[in-house]
């Protein structure tokens, strides 16, 4: 038995996609492998918001006196790794990060590209999203345009146009915020929230999270803010009207003392995430790079049942050859990232990995 069947046998947040998703149909579009147990409302409104807070773990609100945690119905996990970018491509394409391309914060291209930062792509790299591959993936708003649903898809002013965000969101209605006082405004002074479905995505709990730590009266802060967004959606639309709010991932917080600068030759190339690492280079030379870090390489093997199997020959070009997961508590910093920040993500802790489902309905 895997070490991994536990976490590969529980649902998450592509479960939950197609769950949400097949609702908003009006059928069985995709199929639903795992069972997630959520309010009848969603299948009675006419109205299904899905929100996504950047960095709202459940296990990180559980810590503190929040009104979201009695709305909260359950938890479920994120997606390996637990990255943002990995998270909003399952959900966008409904799919396992094997079928998105999107494996992970930094991807590495062995045959074209080198690094890549797959969050905020490069002019130079950027070009690699419009490859066959990419392309002929189709979002969830590719299907809702074919089965003319309307939609909004409602995100942050800075991600406008961002090669990610053209990847995802292709076919959506986007609607554009400056900040929360626009989100709001949004929300109270216009029909936004009377389509079949609205997507919205708010990213500043993780900015608080990053930058102050899980805990941190700025993230406390951060998680106010938000309870008054909720609060104006919900009392926001005459429609009957389901919300369904979740994360793309939690924070875990870390020590200075416990971050690990690494040195590694050329021979070694070191991507991923900084507490789920990436690697391609001679396994010899992989193990001496982190022989002192707190953690595990797992292979191939291992590392399919996470990722999903590899049946497509371009995803070698950007499929690891080895994984060094990072012990609890403990992170690394690879020659491209030096920010000396607080709360960190991309690993299998709880506090990363589960993510809420807090239902709310107007009915």
């Amino acid at each position: 038995m895997s070490k991994f069947d536990d976490l590969i046998k529980e649902p998450n947040l592509l479960d939950l996609s197609k769950k949400i998703f097949n609702a908003v149909l009006n059928e069985d579009f995709f199929v639903e492998n795992k069972s997630i147990e959520l309010s009848p409302s969603l299948y009675e409104a006419e109205t299904i918001n899905f929100i996504i807070a950047d960095g709202l773990g459940s296990k990180n609100i559980e810590k503190i006196d929040s009104k979201l945690n009695n709305l909260n119905s359950g938890s479920i996990n994120s997606t390996f790794p637990s990255s943002t970018n990995v998270a909003l491509s399952t959900i966008n394409l409904v799919t396992e990060p094997i079928n998105t391309g999107i494996l992970s914060y930094f991807q590495f291209d062995k045959k074209k590209y080198g690094l890549i930062n797959a969050l905020n792509w490069s002019k130079e790299n950027e070009e690699m999203l419009n490859e066959d591959f990419f392309i002929k993936n189709k979002t969830i708003w590719n299907i809702f345009k074919e089965k003319n649903i309307f939609s909004n898809n409602v995100q942050p002013k800075d991600l406008e146009n961002s090669a990610l965000s053209n990847y995802l969101y292709r076919d959506s209605h986007q609607i554009n915020y400056k900040d929360e006082e626009e989100l709001i405004d949004l929300i109270e002074n216009s029909s936004l929230l009377e389509n079949r479905f609205n997507f919205i995505y708010y990213p500043k709990i993780d900015i608080s999270a990053h930058l102050f730590g899980v805990g941190s009266d700025e993230w406390i802060n951060e998680i106010k803010i938000f309870e008054n967004i909720v609060d104006k959606i919900n009392n926001s639309s005459i429609k009957k009207t389901y919300t369904l709010i979740s994360a793309d991932h939690g924070l875990t917080n870390i020590d200075e003392k416990n971050r690990y600068i690494l040195n590694y030759p050329d021979t070694v190339n070191v991507y991923g995430d900084q507490r789920t690492v990436y690697i391609n280079g001679p396994e010899e030379e992989v193990l001496k790079v982190f022989e002192k870090i707190p953690g595990k390489i797992i292979r191939k093997e291992d590392l399919e049942l996470l990722l999903g199997e590899n049946d497509n020959g371009y995803i070698d070009r950007l499929y690891p050859e080895f994984c060094f997961l990072v012990e609890k508590g403990n992170i690394i910093f690879p020659e491209h990232l030096k920010a000396n920040l607080v709360g960190h993500h991309g690993g299998l802790t709880d506090e990363e990995m589960k993510i809420p489902l807090i239902e709310l309905s107007n009915f």
